[in-house]
């Protein structure tokens, strides 16, 4: 009985400690980025779902001051619409520093790759609710560059 209660003590502190690692390494990784001191780059964004706009990616963005100054599609249409209403979000290393955080406090299962050089997250694979189908989600940045 008492290996059983140790092994369960074990258990939820690797739990608690994995949990606490996460949102440290977003943490560290924010840092890095912010002392990059980077205001003006373009990436490609794919949004990964069970959505209507998985035709039109990757999406080619360009960021200035965290303002998003164009969203290309993958045939250098702009976004717009209900298409760009969904990808803007993620469309900013802000964004998706947002999006990272809020899935780490809520979904069950979340997935987070920094950059090794500016550390901003590369991807976020999230599962939201581990039992239900349909509802995962993936964020990949690519081909990021700075701009003058």
């Amino acid at each position: 009985m008492k290996k059983q209660t140790l092994l369960i003590a074990v258990l939820i502190l690797a739990l608690t400690l994995s949990a606490c690692g996460t949102k440290s390494e977003l943490d560290q990784n924010r840092a890095r980025w912010d002392s990059a001191g980077v205001t003006h780059y373009t990436f490609q964004l794919t949004v990964s779902c069970f959505c209507p706009f998985a035709e039109i990616m990757p999406i080619t963005v360009e960021v200035q001051d965290g303002k998003i100054v164009s969203m290309r599609d993958v045939n250098g249409e702009a976004v717009e619409g209900e298409s760009r209403q969904y990808i803007e979000e993620a469309a900013t290393v802000e964004g998706l520093f947002t999006i990272a955080e809020e899935n780490l406090a809520n979904a069950d299962q979340v997935e987070v790759t920094y950059d090794a050089q500016y550390g901003f997250p590369t991807s976020i694979v999230v599962d939201r609710i581990k039992m239900a189908i349909d509802d995962e989600i993936a964020y990949y940045a690519r081909a990021f560059k700075i701009l003058p």
